[in-house]
């Protein structure tokens, strides 16, 4: 039995993928319906003896509450394949889970975890000494106010604008305001972006210490400048003014206003440098077949294709297992690319 926590965007669509493969039980803080699998509306250890009989959990919960979660998961000795975009370092808990025999896999969608899962192939087969990622998410066509629209968690999306993003550069670990590390560029196929720092590395500026490595996130022109205008004015901040969050209130609006129905598309292009130059350059489109968002089947896919790894054997150590760790291993990495692939995300990696 595999257990799926949290039911939104990412969340169903790695649900729905899982349930094919074994029965499938749903936690929820909301009541859901018209769906194929039982599910359970509640606080996730409101249900621990449901949690205690998974064989896998699969996590897709908020980066605010996700690291807390899981450190109680490893507690109980859990498979655990996470996906959530938390500012605390999963590393942390590798101690907790070899003590309690748990396996923890974080990062497992699509930036981080399918760009470092590519990373790592790279670096282990191509001996890479230098990893540049570039990803988007991005509403087909510009939409105003800010030429963009929500598909994924708010919080996440405020946290990349405002939390310092890491990088490795000669060697050295720095960090950067995001919004002022703003680019321009004309991508292939897209046309004329932008692009900013962020904090998107995850467990690779852990596992691969000797790589330069950064990781960029594309915009429409003029977006970055609009949230950057937000963010000085306060509008991003937790200091509450009158005894309100700027910061809830925004997620609220945008939440609102941009989270739209409109067609979108995600942009995957990682470079690496080592005795050969590799570059794996994709961009997935809305699937109006199955009316799932293209930010929901690169990050919802990859969650459900480690969990089901997990859950044939096929991934069985203890303590946590950076997903980068997973491209290291050329039959597993292989495993993952030809699931994916299944379920149509046709990315090409030699």
């Amino acid at each position: 039995m595999i257990v799926a926590i949290g039911y939104g965007m990412i969340g169903s669509v790695a649900a729905n993928e899982l349930s094919s493969k074994d029965s499938v039980v749903v936690i929820d803080k909301r009541k859901i319906e018209n769906v194929p699998f039982k599910t359970l509306k509640g606080d996730v250890f409101d249900f621990k003896d449901t949690i205690e009989k998974a064989d896998v959990v699969a996590s897709a919960l908020p980066g605010s509450i996700a690291y807390s979660i899981l450190s109680k998961l490893m507690r109980m000795g859990k498979k655990v394949v996470d996906v959530s975009f938390m500012p605390e370092n999963s590393m942390t808990l590798n101690d907790v889970a070899l003590n309690n025999n748990a396996l923890l896999i974080p990062d497992s969608g699509y930036a981080p975890g399918l760009t470092n899962i590519i990373g790592g192939y790279f670096y282990k087969k191509y001996g890479a000494k230098r990893i540049e990622i570039f990803d988007a998410g991005l509403p087909r066509e510009k939409m105003p106010p800010l030429d963009y629209s929500i598909t994924w968690s708010v919080e996440g999306l405020i946290d990349i604008y405002t939390r310092p993003a890491r990088y490795i550069q000669d060697g050295i670990l720095k960090t950067v305001d995001p919004l002022d590390s703003i680019e321009h560029e004309n991508f292939p196929g897209i046309g004329e972006l932008d692009s900013f720092l962020v904090d998107g590395l995850g467990t690779l500026i852990d596992t691969l210490k000797d790589v330069d490595m950064f990781e960029r996130t594309y915009r429409y022109p003029g977006h970055l400048q609009k949230i950057k205008f937000l963010r000085d004015m306060g509008y991003l901040s937790d200091e509450k003014v009158g005894g309100n969050s700027p910061r809830k209130m925004t997620i609220d609006l945008f939440d609102k206003k941009l989270r739209t129905k409109a067609e979108d598309l995600c942009i995957l292009y990682v470079k690496a440098y080592g005795k050969v130059q590799k570059e794996v350059r994709y961009v997935d489109y809305y699937d109006e077949e199955r009316n799932i968002s293209s930010m929901a089947r690169m990050t919802g896919f990859p969650l459900a294709t480690n969990a089901m790894l997990v859950l044939d054997g096929r991934i069985d150590e203890k303590g946590v297992i950076p997903p980068e760790m997973l491209g290291f291993d050329e039959s597993r990495f292989h495993m993952i690319m030809t699931n994916l692939n299944k379920m149509g995300l046709k990315i090409k990696v030699e």
